[in-house]
C-alpha cells in the first residue's frame, strides 16, 4: 500500500481533489465514513429470490441482456446515495438530515422517463456530455423539466405541488442540502468505480473519473477528504495490479487531466446578475459556474417557497405579493437572506437583482454587474415553455421587473437562444478583469 508521501505521481492525483477553506473532518472520521460506504455495498451482492423455489431459472442465468437489471440500477443507486447521506449528514451540522435524505430518494427518479444519461460519451472525458458540455447540460435539463410534468400527471393532485418543490430542489443546486446531496452522489459514482473495477482501470477512465468528481467536491468542499480517501483507494487498487508501473500510471493520468483541464481561472470574483424574467439569468448562472466555478445564488428560493406554503403555488402573481410585504421589513431582505449561505472563499453569483436596494449593495460589495436581455416574444415564449403564468400588462410591471431597467450595469449580454453564441460571451466575461 501506498502512503501519502511516498510517491509524488501519486500525491499529485491526491491533490487534485484538495480545496482550501474549509474546515475538514480527520482523516480518520473521512476514512470511517468511507469504509462505511464501502460497506453499504454488500447490500448489492444479495441477490433477491436467488435459489428460491419458482426461480430456479432465473437463478441459473449467468448474463443479462440489455434494458434488463445489470450492474447498479437506478434504485440500487438511489438507496446508496440516500444511506450515505444519512451517515454523512449528521457530521455537518448546517445540512438538514431529513431534507438530504428526502432529496436523495427523489434525485434520479425522472430517470424512470428519460432514461440515466451517459456522462463520459464518445471522447471518453465527457466534452460532449451533460458532464462538461453547456448545451447538453441544458439539453438534459429541458428534457428532465419535461419528464417532471410527465412524472406529476401520474400523480393525485394533492400531492404534485411538493413533489415539484422537492425534485425541483434536488435538480437545482441552490440550497445547502441540495449541494450536499450532488456531492454525495458523486462522492457514492466514485465508491462504486472504485469496488467494481478493483484497480482495472485505464488512465482515460481515471481523469474522466477524478474530473467529474471535482465537481461533487466543487458542490460541498466540506466532503474533499472523503473522495481523497475513496481516490486512495482506487489508486491502490492499481498499484495491487501494476506493481512497479503504478507511477507511469500516474503520469499518464496526469497527462489526460492536463489535456483536458480548464485554463487557469482567474482570482475570486462576484457577479450578479439582473434582468426580465425570461431572458435566461439561470443559463447564464450555469454557464459561469462551468467556465468560472461561480456558486449560484438563488434570490428567488427563499420567495418561491414562501409562496407555496402560502399560497400552495409559486406563480409570479404569488411571489410578487411577498416581495411587496416583505421588503416593507428589509428592502434588500432576499439578497441578504441568500448571502446568508454563500461562500466566502470562492467565487458567486447571484442569479438576480430586482430592486435598487439590491443594487446599492451588490456595488458596495464589489459585485460585477451584468445585464440579461432577450427580444420580448422570445421571453415570454420561454415562460410558456416553463408552464408559467406571466401577463406582461400585470405581472410584467410589477417593480421587480421594472425597478432596474435604467441601472448602470458593467456588461449586458444578448441571449436569443444560440447558447454556443452565449457561452462565447461568458467565457470572455471570465477572462476579462474585473
Amino acid at each position: 500500500m501506498i502512503e501519502y508521501g511516498k510517491m509524488k505521481e501519486f500525491d499529485q492525483l491526491l491533490g487534485y481533489l484538495k480545496f482550501d477553506g474549509v474546515d475538514l473532518p480527520s482523516k480518520s472520521d473521512a476514512r470511517t465514513d468511507v469504509n462505511l460506504i464501502y460497506r453499504m455495498f454488500e447490500l448489492e451482492k444479495i441477490v433477491r429470490f436467488f435459489g428460491q423455489r419458482y426461480w430456479e431459472e432465473e437463478s441459473l442465468e449467468d448474463s443479462v441482456q440489455p434494458g434488463a437489471l445489470q450492474l447498479e440500477n437506478v434504485a440500487a443507486h438511489t438507496f446508496q446515495v440516500a444511506s450515505s447521506a444519512q451517515h454523512l449528514a449528521q457530521h455537518f451540522p448546517k445540512v438538514n438530515r431529513e431534507r438530504a435524505i428526502e432529496l436523495a430518494l427523489v434525485h434520479d427518479e425522472l430517470e424512470v422517463i428519460t432514461g440515466d444519461k451517459d456522462p463520459v460519451g464518445p471522447d471518453g472525458q465527457g466534452l460532449d456530455t451533460h458532464a462538461f458540455n453547456a448545451q447538453r447540460r441544458i439539453d438534459k435539463e429541458l428534457e428532465e423539466r419535461s419528464a417532471l410534468e410527465e412524472l406529476l400527471s401520474e400523480m393525485r393532485p394533492s400531492m404534485r405541488a411538493d413533489h415539484r418543490i422537492l425534485v425541483e430542489e434536488s435538480t437545482r443546486g441552490e440550497t445547502i442540502e441540495s449541494r450536499f446531496l450532488k456531492s454525495v452522489d458523486k462522492l457514492q459514482a466514485l465508491a462504486f468505480v472504485r469496488l467494481k473495477k478493483v484497480g482495472n482501470i485505464s488512465p482515460d477512465h481515471a481523469a474522466f473519473t477524478i474530473r467529474y468528481s471535482k465537481l461533487g467536491v466543487d458542490y460541498f468542499p466540506e466532503l474533499q477528504m472523503h473522495f481523497i480517501c475513496v481516490l486512495e483507494d482506487l489508486l491502490n487498487d492499481v498499484h495491487s495490479i501494476l506493481k512497479h508501473s503504478t507511477s507511469s500510471f500516474c503520469d499518464a493520468t496526469l497527462e489526460r487531466l492536463s489535456n483536458v483541464a480548464p485554463t487557469n481561472r482567474p482570482s475570486i470574483r462576484r457577479f450578479a446578475l439582473i434582468g426580465k424574467s425570461g431572458v435566461g439569468k439561470s443559463t447564464v448562472a450555469m454557464l459561469l459556474k462551468l467556465h468560472y466555478g461561480a456558486h449560484r445564488v438563488s434570490t428567488g428560493q427563499i420567495c418561491r417557497k414562501i409562496a407555496h406554503l402560502l399560497f400552495g403555488n409559486e406563480a409570479k402573481e404569488s411571489t410578487q405579493r411577498i416581495d411587496d410585504a416583505l421588503t416593507q421589513i428589509d428592502p434588500s431582505i432576499f439578497l441578504n437572506a441568500a448571502l446568508l449561505s454563500a461562500p466566502i472563499d470562492q467565487s458567486i453569483c447571484v442569479d438576480s437583482l430586482r430592486f435598487k436596494s439590491d443594487m446599492a449593495k451588490a456595488r458596495q460589495s464589489g459585485f460585477t454587474i451584468v445585464r440579461i436581455v432577450a427580444a420580448e416574444s422570445t421571453r415570454l415564449q420561454r415562460l410558456s415553455d416553463r408552464g408559467q403564468e406571466f401577463d406582461p400588462a400585470v405581472e410584467g410591471l410589477h417593480r421587480s421587473e421594472t425597478e432596474l431597467d435604467q441601472a448602470q450595469v458593467d456588461h449586458t449580454i444578448t441571449n436569443d437562444g444560440n447558447i454556443a453564441a452565449l457561452e462565447t460571451v461568458v467565457s470572455k466575461l471570465c477572462l476579462d478583469d474585473p
